[in-house]
C-alpha cells in the first residue's frame, strides 16, 4: 500500500507522538495520572498541561517501569475541543514547561523533530510487509527501519537539507557514490590488520580502471608514496572538505581523485555505507558531520586508527576460545583498515568541540553477507520490532514461520545473544555496545536462530578498570584510547542496550501478538543469565560485582540528555554524559507479582 504525502505525514506524526508519550513518561519528564482500566492490561491515562491543554491515552506499564502506549489512542484536548494527537511538535510546545525547553533550545528541538517526522513519513510511503523485510537484503532493509527505539528525536540529522535527505537518508532508498581524496601523509595516517596493506586494500576495493584514473590524478601532486587515499561521503566532501579544507585543496596537500564506480547504500547511522555493486567488498564507515541523536557523526581519530588493532585482539581471543568460535560462532565482522586525517589548524586546537577533530577519516569493515552460507538470512536486531501496515512484526513472523513456538525460539535466541556477551564481559572484561544497530541475527530459511554477530569496535568496545591477563596482548595505542569502567558500570551496557533497550519492547510486542505472558518472557532471560553463572563458577565473583540480579538498576534516560542539549559541543564526546536518572526494579532479580515481568 502506497500512502499519500498527507497520510504518510499524519501516520508518522502519530507514531512519534505515541512513542513520545511513552518514553518521556518512562523517563519521568512527563507525569500522566492514572484513570480507569480499559483493555488487555491497558489503563486510561491523563496528562494535564498548561494553558488548559490535556492529553488522554491508553497504556500499560511493563519492565523497568516502562510505558507501552496503545497506537491511535492519544487524544489532545484544547479549549474544549478534542482531536487525535498526531503532531509531536504540538506536544513539545504544550509540554515545553515540563520539559524545560525555551528559546533557542525549543526551536532546535522542534526543527530536529520536524526532520524526524519527515524521514519517518518517507519510510512509511514505501514500507514493506514484515514478510518482505524478514527476507530482504540486510543492507537494503536498513533503509526501512524506524530507528532508535528509545530516542524520540532519532532521525533529526541536523545539517541535512531537504535535498540531502532525498540523496543520503537511508529511507530514500537512493544509491550513493563515494568521493575519493588524496591526502598528504603529514596529515593522514593509515592502519590495517596484518597481511593487508594499503595497496592491497585499494586493489580489492576499486576496479582497475578507477584505480588507474585515480593514480593518474594523484601523480600530478607529486610522489604517490607521499599521499594516502581516503573515501569521503559526498555530503562531507561538499559541506566540510570544500570549506574547512579549502587551504589544503588550494595548496595541493589534498586533492579530489574522483567518484567511486561502485554504488553504496547507507545504514541507519548514515555514515556507514554498504557496497551494492559488489556486496563482497567491505562496508565503509565515513565521517559525516551531521548531528543525529546525541552526537555528531564524525570519526574520532584515535579510535579509528585503533580499529584494526582492536579487531586483531578480539579475533585472537575468539580463536582461542571454543565457546565463542565453535559452539556459539559469535560473529565479529572486523574493522580491517582505517585512515584518519588531522586538520592542520583545527586539529591542533584542543579546546575546540570534538566535532572539529573528527572531520575526515574512514574505516573498512568486513561485509556481513560474506559470512552467510546458502539459505542463511541476516536481520538487524533493529528490524525485529518492525510492524507493517497490517500490524505484523518481523519478530512474530520469524517465530511463527519457525514452527518452534515462542518460548523455544526465544530461549534459543537469548542463549545465542546473552551467553557470548556475558562470556566476553566476565571472562575477558570486554564490554561491547550491543544495541539494535550493532547486533545482527542470522537465521535459517525457516526463521530459526543460528547465531549472532556484533559490529562497531572502534568506539564500541570498553574494558574493566582492572588488569586482566588478556589485556597484556592489547596493543598500547589501542589500550590507551579504550574507556575503563568498574564492573557494575561496564555491565550497564547490557541493561541499557539489551534488557531495557530492546527486550522490554519485545516482551510487550509478543504479549500483543502471541499472547506470551511477560512473566514467561523474562523467566527465559533469567534462566540464560543464571545458567551462565552456574556453569562458570570461576567468574562468579565478577558476575556478582556487576550485579546482574540486583533488586533495582539505574534508569537510562537518553531523552533527558538529548532534550537538555548540553553535550553537542563538548570538547570530549564522552565527557560527563548524564544518561542515568533514578532507579527502577530489575526484571532479572525476580518475577513481578503482578505479571509485568
Amino acid at each position: 500500500m502506497t500512502l499519500t504525502d498527507d497520510a504518510a505525514w499524519r501516520a508518522a506524526g502519530s507514531l512519534v507522538t505515541h512513542k513520545m508519550l511513552g518514553e518521556l513518561s518512562y523517563e519521568a519528564l512527563l507525569a500522566p495520572e492514572p484513570g480507569e482500566p480499559t483493555r488487555s492490561g491497558h489503563r486510561s491515562w491523563h496528562l494535564d498541561l498548561p494553558s488548559d491543554v490535556s492529553y488522554r491515552f491508553e497504556a500499560r506499564r511493563g519492565a523497568f517501569e516502562s510505558w507501552t502506549v496503545l497506537p491511535g489512542s492519544a487524544i489532545r484536548t484544547a479549549d474544549g475541543v478534542e482531536a487525535p494527537a498526531d503532531d509531536p511538535r504540538t506536544l513539545i510546545v504544550d509540554a515545553r514547561e515540563q520539559l524545560g525547553l525555551t528559546g533557542l533550545r525549543l526551536a532546535d528541538v522542534l526543527a530536529e523533530l520536524t526532520s524526524t517526522v519527515a524521514n519517518e513519513a518517507t519510510r512509511l510511503r514505501r514500507a514493506p510487509t514484515a514478510a518482505a523485510l524478514s527476507t530482504m537484503d540486510y543492507n537494503v532493509a536498513d533503509g526501512h527501519l524506524t530507528g532508535h527505539l528509545r530516542l524520540v528525536l532519532n532521525k533529526g540529522r541536523v545539517g541535512f537539507s531537504a535535498r540531502d535527505r532525498a540523496r543520503y537518508a537511508p529511507e530514500s532508498g537512493a544509491d550513493i557514490r563515494l568521493r575519493w581524496y588524496a591526502v598528504h601523509r603529514d596529515l593522514a595516517q593509515f592502519r590495517s590488520v596484518a597481511g593487508l596493506d594499503a595497496e592491497t586494500l585499494l586493489r580489492e576495493e576499486l576496479d582497475d580502471q578507477t584505480r588507474a584514473e585515480f593514480t593518474a590524478r594523484a601523480a600530478q601532486l607529486g610522489a604517490l608514496d607521499d599521499y594516502v587515499w581516503v573515501p569521503v561521503h559526498p555530503w562531507q566532501a561538499d559541506e566540510i572538505i570544500g570549506t574547512l579544507y579549502a587551504a589544503e585543496l588550494a595548496t595541493g596537500r589534498m586533492a579530489e581523485l574522483g567518484e567511486s564506480s561502485d554504488v553504496y547504500r547507507p545504514h541507519q547511522t548514515v555514515r556507514t555505507l554498504a557496497n551494492r555493486s559488489r556486496p563482497d567488498r567491505r562496508d565503509v564507515k565515513t565521517a559525516v558531520s551531521v548531528r543525529n541523536t546525541l552526537v555528531y557523526r564524525g570519526l574520532n581519530s584515535a579510535a579509528t586508527l585503533a580499529g584494526p588493532s582492536v579487531t586483531e585482539w578480539l579475533r585472537r581471543i575468539d580463536a582461542a576460545d571454543p565457546l565463542l568460535s565453535e559452539k556459539y560462532r559469535f560473529e565479529l565482522p572486523g574493522e580491517v583498515a582505517s585512515v584518519s586525517v588531522r586538520h592542520p589548524l583545527f586539529g591542533s586546537l584542543e579546546e575546540l568541540p570534538y566535532r572539529f577533530h573528527e572531520t575526515l577519516g574512514a574505516l573498512w569493515r568486513e561485509p556481513l553477507v560474506a559470512r552467510l552460507a546458502e539459505g542463511e538470512q541476516a536481520i538487524s536486531f533493529a528490524a525485529l520490532p518492525y510492524r507493517d501496515a497490517a500490524g505484523e512484526s518481523v519478530l512474530t513472523r520469524l517465530i511463527t514461520q519457525s514452527g518452534e513456538g515462542a518460548q523455544a525460539w526465544l530461549s534459543r535466541l537469548f542463549d545465542l545473544l546473552l551467553t557470548p556477551l556475558l562470556h566476553w564481559l566476565l571472562q575477558y572484561g570486554v564490554g561491547f555496545c550491543p544495541h539494535g544497530q550493532n547486533l545482527v541475527l542470522v537465521v535459517d530459511a525457516d526463521g530459526r536462530p543460528l547465531r549472532v554477530a556484533i559490529k562497531d569496535f572502534a568506539q564500541g568496545v570498553d574494558l574493566l578498570d582492572e588488569e586482566l591477563p588478556c589485556y597484556a596482548d592489547l596493543p598500547p595505542d589501542a589500550a590507551a584510547d579504550m574507556l575503563r569502567w568498574p564492573a557494575h558500570l561496564l555491565a550497564q551496557s547490557l541493561f541499557s542496550s539489551v534488557f531495557s533497550g530492546q527486550l522490554r519492547f519485545w516482551a510487550e510486542l509478543l504479549l500483543d501478538d502471541l499472547d506470551l505472558a511477560r512473566g514467561d518472557f523474562w523467566t527465559l532471560v533469567r534462566e540464560v543469565v543464571g545458567r551462565y553463572r552456574d556453569e562458570n563458577p570461576e567468574v562468579a565473583e565478577r558476575f556478582d560485582a556487576c550485579p546482574l540480579f540486583a533488586p533495582d538498576v539505574e534508569r537510562v534516560t537518553l531523552n533527558r540528555e538529548h532534550l537538555a542539549g548540553q553535550g553537542f559541543d563538548k570538547v570530549e564526546r564522552d565527557d560527563e554524559f548524564d544518561v542515568r536518572w533514578g532507579r527502577v526494579p530489575n526484571p532479572l532479580h525476580a518475577p513481578d507479582p503482578d505479571g509485568a515481568w
